[in-house]
Formats: C-alpha cells, sequence, structure tokens
C-alpha cells in the first residue's frame, strides 16, 4: 500500500512526494500514510480480492450467524452491512483498526476488508459476498455450498518462459549466452505480469436459484449492479474529498468514530485528509470526471432516478439487490456535504430515505446514517 501511494504521489508530483516522505520515516508514518491512501473512502482497484472458500480460525462473537470486519465509511463495507440489515438476521460488526489490523488478523490472514464470517465461512470482495448471500436465502443451500458457485479466474496471466536448449555441442558461446539472456528475461516479465495479474469473478453479479422467466430482471440487476461498482463509485471520492475543507470533515467523522487510538486520531485527521485530498484529484483525472466533480455526480444519480422513474425502487415496488448495493453506497458518504449539494439539486433523497425506512423495517440492527455526527469542519487560521 505504501508502494502504491508512492506511486500516485510521485506521478502527481515529485516535489509534493520529496516533501511528504520526509515525514514518512517513522514505523508509525508509513502505517499512516497507508491509511491516508486506503482510507475510508479509498475507490477502485484495490478492493479485487482473491476469493476463496476458507473458514475463519474462531468467531470471537459466539453469537451471530454473521460477523462483518469493515471500516464503517468505505463504500465496499457499507454495501455488505445495507445487506445485512435487508436479510433480517442479527449480525456483527468488528470496526477494525486500519493500522494494525490487529481484529482482522485474529480471524484471518487475509487483510483487507470487508471480511464477512457467515456460519464459520470467510467471504470476500462485496460484489461476491452479497451474491452468496443472496443465493443463499434464495435457494436454502447452505453457504459453504454457495461460495462454490463462485470462482476466481486469474486474468492478465503470465507468459510462458520459451525453453532454449543448452546442447553446447551443437551452439557456440554466444547463442548459450544469448538464451540464457533470454531465459532470464522471460522469467522476469514472467514475474513482473504476475505481479499485475487482476482476480476476477465471472459471475459475481449474477444470483444463482432465481425463476428462469425472471431472465431479464436479472439481466437488469447485473447491468445497475455492475453499474454502481464499474461507475458510480468512481464518483465518490473524488466528491468527498473535492477541497481541503472536506478532506478535513470527512476525516473528523472517520477519526472520531474508528477504531484508533487518541495519538491516530490525531495523526491521521490532518495526514490522512491532506494525502487524499490529493489522491482525489488523481482519481478525477483517472476515470476522466469533470473539473467540477460535483456535476459528475448529480449526473449518475439522475442517472440512477431516470431508471427507476414510475415504480418506487430499481426492483418495482419493493427493492432488489441492486436498490440496497446503491443505498449501501450513498450511505457511505450521507450527510458530508457533497451528499447535501446532490440533494439540493437531485431528488435523490426521496428514493433513500424511502429505503432507509424499508431497511429499518427489515433490520434486527440499527439502521442508523452513516455519518450521524459530522459537523461543519472549521480549519484553523494559519
Amino acid at each position: 500500500m505504501y508502494r502504491f501511494g508512492q506511486r500516485i504521489f510521485q506521478s502527481h508530483s515529485a516535489k509534493y512526494w520529496n516533501t511528504f516522505s520526509k515525514s514518512m520515516k517513522s514505523g508509525q508514518g508509513l502505517k499512516v500514510f497507508s491509511i491516508g491512501v486506503a482510507g475510508i473512502f479509498t475507490i477502485g482497484n484495490g478492493y479485487q480480492y482473491f476469493f476463496s472458500t476458507s473458514y475463519a480460525k474462531e468467531n470471537p462473537t459466539g453469537h451471530s450467524r454473521f460477523t462483518l470486519y469493515q471500516y464503517s465509511n468505505c463504500p465496499f463495507c457499507s454495501k455488505v452491512r445495507a445487506y445485512l440489515h435487508n436479510c433480517g438476521e442479527e449480525f456483527t460488526i468488528v470496526e477494525v483498526n486500519p493500522i494494525t489490523k490487529a481484529e482482522v488478523k485474529s480471524v484471518t490472514d487475509y487483510r483487507k476488508v470487508p471480511v464477512l464470517i457467515a456460519d464459520n465461512v470467510i467471504l470476500k470482495e462485496s460484489g461476491v459476498i452479497n451474491s452468496v448471500l443472496e443465493t443463499h436465502f434464495t435457494t436454502g443451500k447452505p453457504i459453504a455450498e454457495c461460495v462454490k458457485l463462485y470462482p476466481a479466474v486469474v486474468t492478465n496471466g503470465s507468459t510462458k518462459v520459451p525453453s532454449v536448449s543448452f546442447d553446447q555441442e551443437k551452439q557456440n558461446m554466444r547463442t548459450v549466452l544469448l538464451a540464457l539472456y533470454n531465459n532470464i528475461s522471460a522469467a522476469y516479465n514472467d514475474y513482473v505480469k504476475r505481479k499485475k495479474e487482476a482476480i476476477e469473478y465471472p459471475n459475481k453479479y449474477v444470483v444463482m436459484g432465481y425463476d428462469e422467466k425472471k431472465n431479464q430482471e436479472m439481466e437488469q440487476l447485473v447491468k445497475w449492479r455492475k453499474w454502481i461498482d464499474n461507475h458510480f463509485v468512481h464518483l465518490i471520492s473524488p466528491n468527498v474529498y473535492r477541497t481541503w475543507r472536506e478532506a478535513l470533515q470527512a476525516f473528523d467523522y472517520f477519526t472520531t468514530n474508528g477504531n484508533f487510538t487518541e495519538f491516530q486520531k490525531v495523526y491521521i485527521r490532518y495526514i490522512g485528509a491532506g494525502v487524499m485530498f490529493m489522491i482525489g484529484k488523481k482519481l478525477r483525472d483517472r476515470h476522466g470526471l469533470n473539473a467540477d466533480v460535483r456535476s459528475d455526480l448529480y449526473s449518475g444519480l439522475n442517472q440512477w432516478l431516470r431508471a427507476i422513474k414510475g415504480r418506487k425502487f430499481m426492483g418495482g415496488d419493493t427493492p432488489n439487490l441492486a436498490d440496497i448495493e446503491m443505498w449501501g453506497m450513498c450511505s457511505a458518504f450521507h450527510g458530508l456535504e457533497c451528499w447535501e449539494d446532490a440533494c439540493k439539486i437531485t431528488k435523490i433523497e426521496k428514493w433513500y430515505n424511502r429505503m432507509e425506512r424499508y431497511m429499518q423495517k427489515r433490520s434486527k440492527n440499527v439502521v442508523a446514517s452513516a455519518n450521524p455526527t459530522v459537523t461543519e469542519f472549521q480549519i484553523p487560521a494559519s
């Protein structure tokens, strides 16, 4: 994660990186920098997890079927939390300290979130988690069996190292050395490509066990779940961290409600906000957003609302999985300045409140805003 952050900073401004890196020499500094990059609102490819059937070392709660390890305002964690509210069963939330990650270490060797322990099976990657759970509740099959329906596939595979003969009786020294060089070069290229390999789940947006007569509904569900993950989520960070003041506001809530020591709260509030303010600009450019990123947020929300037009939810009279995941994504920045602005320009608040009322009826846990205590954050005078 540190190296990832370094690459982003270097591509943004070598001067900024050189200045910032001097303050990151201590172990604590490096860890805090990782949080700034991963943050609570980290968006994009960093959440493409490796997925396999595995079992928890232990269930520390011992009561709930479901235990979610999360960062409270991570949009992908919010997606899973939204589904758990919808399923109508009690669940336990464990807020992970992003620096030590001690909470996750106690149950698995995996270090990213969200992680869900469901019937003692460890589930990873938010889209797969929700599909596995929906398949479980739709078909009644055990979660351990449902996981097998969502295998991981490695893409951008490695290059096969060519077989080269070293028969010195038939080849001169120059040819042997050239062959040796080619072998080493191929092995290195293979190593580099392996580092860039991505884990994909070809059917992660498909829910198994649906009536075949509802294929059109499933196609729409898959379409909008992909849209949420591949488009809408990329609008969040650039808007949450649009200005230095907004970044401080977000991290004020993050550090107040996250699992941090008092020292970490003070340190991360300013370092994390500064890092994410700059990375927000980088993400804006990476995803081709306008300089006025608010316009992209409004456009995304209006696109969602137009698709719902004439219905209460995307699923019709009741929410479907796309509604639940979209609501979860929105809850990650609900109450922040970008959300308040969006409610003034679009009609998203009506749909959001309708979803919240639905969730409150369904959930056995308390359904609350992800940012209930956010207040205007004043920048100290310089």
